[in-house]
């Protein structure tokens, strides 16, 4: 039996496996109880690091959630798992870092195409390159069967954003943070009664990087305090199910943490499909090689918030219905399958047989 720890989940006592911990909002860790599963079917253990080294064993190899500073070194074989950008966690931009690994997963298309030349100058071998899919768990509540709340009048709000009020963790101006502002502050100004925000941290100014950037956070946060108005006038609160508020409005704002990073596309658009929702999407580039472009709304295609939203109104039931049966559609069929949590898992647990001889 091959045994395989699990490192960089903060609780640790195999918690990433449990789906009643308080951290599986939207049953956001069933693809580590999917990965869990199948590695048992094919003779590998998985625990947290804490629970291995409990029972008196020293695993076979590691799995690193996102990029933590490695601290098994000469104990098994290592892995990466770079579910992030390097504009959210830095160190996924770091050649020596990277380096420190056995096998890297990830999405990233311009690493996993590059040419065999420029990774030698990153000190990375092709081989330990690994295409991954950021996995999307199915709600509960989902039929691939048929669209919820089909059609205008069962969604009563308009628009709405679902997003944490962060910052990127370094300077580039393909970060996506800001611009999630500037289309809350648009709608707030423009169409108040058309859009809610959704969240966490939104009830203080905008979060902003850099010491600079901390001094006008720190500034912004006084006028409002001291005449008494919320800093963001349409914020509805933190939502305890993503599915629920979504299949309860039209269109849902869905912009990923940076654009135009090839491969990088997150569960914001499948969380959109999953509950009929349709989304007004910018990020990945390359998106439509994914997902038809009939199942969501390209904001690229804009030249302003006001064009985009006089887009919006003029859709008509027959048009919007389209989006909404086109998403289903897509789910429904096997270009979806890639993205799911199966999908996930076979590829990590392929990839670790394969180095350890077991296939």
């Amino acid at each position: 039996m091959l045994i395989g720890s699990i490192i960089g989940w903060e609780v640790g006592q195999d918690d990433l496996f449990n789906p009643q911990s308080p951290r599986n909002r939207d049953d956001c860790l069933e693809p580590f109880r999917v990965l869990k599963a199948q590695a048992l079917a094919c003779g590998i253990e998985l625990h947290t690091l804490d629970v291995i080294h409990s029972q008196g064993k020293e695993p076979d190899f590691n799995l690193y959630i996102e990029s933590i500073p490695l601290i098994t070194q000469g104990q098994g074989k290592n892995y990466l798992i770079r579910f992030e950008t390097e504009l959210t966690v830095q160190a996924n931009a770091d050649a020596v870092y990277l380096q420190q690994f056995d096998g890297i997963f990830t999405w990233d298309k311009n690493l996993l195409e590059a040419n065999p030349q420029s990774l030698i100058s990153l000190g990375l071998a092709k081989a330990k390159l690994h295409a991954m899919t950021i996995p999307n768990p199915l709600p509960a509540e989902f039929s691939p069967h048929q669209v919820v709340n089909l059609g205008f009048s069962a969604r009563p709000q308009f628009c709405i954003l679902i997003a944490s009020n962060r910052h990127a963790n370094r300077r580039d101006e393909r970060e996506l943070y800001s611009e999630r502002v500037k289309a809350i502050r648009w709608f707030e100004t423009n169409a108040p009664s058309d859009f809610v925000l959704y969240g966490h941290g939104w009830k203080v100014p905008q979060k902003r990087f850099g010491m600079l950037g901390k001094m006008r956070y720190r500034l912004a946060k006084v006028p409002p305090f001291l005449m008494g108005k919320a800093v963001f006038p349409s914020y509805g609160g933190p939502v305890n199910s993503k599915f629920t508020a979504l299949s309860q409005a039209r269109f849902s704002i869905c912009f990923e943490n940076a654009r135009d990073i090839r491969g990088y596309l997150t569960e914001k658009i499948f969380d959109c499909l999953f509950a009929g929702c349709v989304p007004i999407y910018w990020g990945d580039p390359e998106v439509e090689k994914a997902i038809p472009k009939n199942c969501f709304i390209d904001f690229r295609q804009f030249q302003s918030y006001g064009a985009l939203y006089s887009f919006l109104k003029d859709l008509s039931a027959e048009d919007y219905q389209a989006y909404q049966i086109a998403g289903q559609q897509f789910l429904a069929s096997p270009q979806f399958q890639g993205f799911s949590s199966a999908a996930f898992a076979q590829k990590i647990i392929a990839s670790i047989q394969h180095d350890f001889a077991l296939t």
